[in-house]
């Protein structure tokens, strides 16, 4: 008999795929960051302007915080 808190075996499977999609997003926005700074390739701030560092900025943190709640075990 299954209980209130059991999960089904494709919850698991998407919670995983949530929390890898996260951390694969923000290690992106890292490696640009950091291959930007080199010179190798565009910076973010010759991309989104100054004013515009917001948006990769909430772009990490919302997938930050998505492989933080995929990974949360109850």
């Amino acid at each position: 008999m299954s209980t209130l808190f059991e999960r089904p075996a494709h919850l698991n499977r998407t919670r995983l795929f949530l929390g890898v999609l996260g951390t694969v997003v923000a290690t992106a926005f890292l490696v640009w960051l950091l291959v930007g700074w080199l010179g190798w390739v565009p910076d973010m701030v010759e991309v989104f302007g100054v004013a515009g560092l917001r948006t990769p900025a909430a772009i990490t943190v919302a997938a930050l915080l998505l492989a933080a709640v995929s990974f949360w075990e109850c």
